[in-house]
């Protein structure tokens, strides 16, 4: 009577060594890409940049890059974004910006971001996605991508966790055009570039949240010393000998009003663009509930249509 043999042991150690390995190698994919940092829940890794093929004629990102940390702080914290959350009260709220990125954050994805751009390859771009700052329990992330093309860094921010997410009301997945209202802006001195046609990326339809800098721009604004404004230093003016004393005085009181009209200037620009904002929100709800009332009186039409029409009652004919 034959005896099956059993696997060698030195055999099924080597399977087992194969698994472990392919097991490894699988969890460093991330979001169909490669996850090159994952520390205290934060992740920053590569993955394909889906404007190469929506774009119409042939390009390339300017990748592998020489990016430094301290670059990468420098245009990172220049990002600034605004959203309302998903109830009521978040919509009826007036959206402020504030910096995509904390402190905290940034001293923990600025070097990983660096490192990636330099593995980064021209048809790739750099993803990050963190927690919540400050909260341990919360599904809310700041989640989003960043590519390097000709002058400009490209950024698209995906979600934002300052903004709550809308309820689904039954634990459904996030809906990709739920972008919570979200926009981009630069914070003073940066500019937010200005990207001719030809070298706009085309963007994926969800990914609508996205904005441009200038790379060397914004590194060469945030190291150059703050001129002053003209309206802060005193006019000159020749003194007479009985106005000296007033005359210093006239010049302090020169530069505080210089100063007032400086922060009046800059509340005026914040509230127009308040204003801006506001007024695209309330056209969009304008859209919204249009589309949603042509949606209401199709459904009355429809559930008339199908509704069973009364037979009317026989008269009686006298006999």
């Amino acid at each position: 009577m034959s005896h099956i043999p059993c696997p060698p042991v030195q055999w099924l150690r080597s399977f087992c060594l194969v698994l472990l390995l392919c097991l490894t190698s699988a969890c460093s994919l991330w979001s169909g890409g490669i996850l090159l940092y994952n520390q205290q829940d934060s992740q920053v890794g590569l993955q394909p940049d889906p404007t190469i093929s929506r774009g119409s004629s042939p390009t390339e990102n300017q990748q592998p890059a020489q990016m430094t940390t301290e670059e990468i702080r420098v245009l990172l914290s220049s990002l600034m974004v605004s959203g309302w959350s998903g109830t009521l009260v978040g919509i009826l709220e007036q959206p402020r910006p504030v910096p995509v990125f904390t402190d905290t954050e940034l001293n923990r994805i600025a070097e990983p971001i660096a490192r990636a751009f330099q593995q980064a390859g021209p048809t790739e771009r750099v993803f990050f996605s963190l927690p919540k700052s400050q909260t341990k329990y919360s599904e809310e992330r700041t989640a989003g991508a960043l590519f390097l093309r000709g002058r400009y860094l490209h950024v698209v921010l995906t979600d934002h966790s300052a903004f709550t997410a809308a309820d689904t009301a039954g634990g459904e997945v996030k809906d990709l055009r739920d972008t919570k209202g979200m926009k981009l802006w630069a914070a003073a001195p940066a500019t937010a570039a200005t990207v001719p046609d030809a070298e706009e990326p085309r963007w994926a339809h969800f990914e609508t949240v996205h904005l441009s800098l200038n790379v060397k721009d914004v590194i060469a604004l945030r190291h150059r010393p703050a001129a002053p404004s003209p309206e802060a230093s005193p006019s000159i003016s020749i003194p007479t000998a009985g106005s000296a004393g007033i005359g210093a005085n006239n010049g302090g009181a020169t530069g505080a009003a210089g100063n007032q009209a400086d922060d009046l200037r800059l509340q005026i620009r914040e509230l127009t663009t308040s204003n801006l904002e506001l007024r695209n929100r309330l056209d969009s709800q304008r859209q919204q509930m249009q589309v949603l009332q042509d949606q209401l009186f199709k459904l009355q039409q429809d559930l008339d249509s199908a509704r069973p029409k009364g037979k009317t009652p026989r008269k009686s004919t006298a006999q």
